[in-house]
């Protein structure tokens, strides 16, 4: 979270008024103060005197604590991000702390299946950024869990959504092997297609999902 006050100045960092023991402003201080201190110190004379003006390091770090809530969650402009779903600076978090596979309610699975295979065939199968809902699956079912299990949810709600996109393509591609994504398709291919369908052929590898195959009496993995 970079950010940028060059043509300000420094401050007393007096902090008059301000909690600066409130978790939201550990949490602000903890992301950005570092990278304020440093452009403070390369400041010009003049810089300082306007910084100095419009409330210096302090107005600075108020601005940035509107980012975080009291808990010192990161929630963005407006509260955009739903609490413990900002992950921290690009390579700074570990990203096996939160690319887990956990248990998610059928209810949140079963809209997520739902809206890819509207979305599949509304867009003769080509994932469209445009048109796509998912993002409001997403934030309704982050919304109905604790937050320590939002991250990993959602992470594991993404590995059954791109599952279902494959089983439906295969579908249709065994029905018409010349067929191609943005081809129109006979949608009744996808009646055999069901969540069920596909989660009872999915196991656990990691922080994802393969699909089971058995050869024989002995049972494999793949993926």
């Amino acid at each position: 979270m970079a950010m940028n006050i060059s043509g300000f100045g420094t401050s007393n960092a007096s902090y008059t008024g301000m909690n600066t023991g409130n978790k939201g402003y550990k949490a602000a201080e903890e992301a950005v103060l570092a990278d304020v201190m440093a452009e403070e110190a390369m400041m010009t004379p003049e810089q300082k005197m306007m910084y100095e003006l419009l409330g210096g390091r302090e107005a600075h770090m108020r601005n940035v604590m509107s980012n975080f809530n009291s808990d010192g969650d990161f929630v963005g402009p407006g509260g955009v991000v739903v609490p413990g779903m900002y992950h921290g600076r690009d390579g700074e978090v570990d990203r096996s702390t939160w690319q887990q596979l956990i248990d998610v309610s059928d209810d949140a699975r079963q809209k997520m299946f739902d809206n890819v295979k509207r979305e599949f065939i509304q867009e003769n199968g080509i994932s469209n950024g445009d048109t796509t809902k998912r993002s409001k699956i997403f934030r309704e079912y982050q919304l109905s869990v604790k937050k320590e299990d939002r991250a990993k949810g959602t992470w594991t709600l993404q590995q059954y959504e791109g599952k279902y996109r494959s089983a439906m393509y295969a579908a249709v591609k065994a029905a018409n092997p010349k067929w191609e994504p943005g081809q129109p398709f006979d949608p009744g291919i996808l009646d055999s297609v069901t969540r069920e369908s596909v989660e009872s052929q999915l196991a656990k590898s990691g922080n994802t999902f393969v699909k089971k195959s058995f050869s024989g009496s002995s049972f494999d993995i793949q993926i």
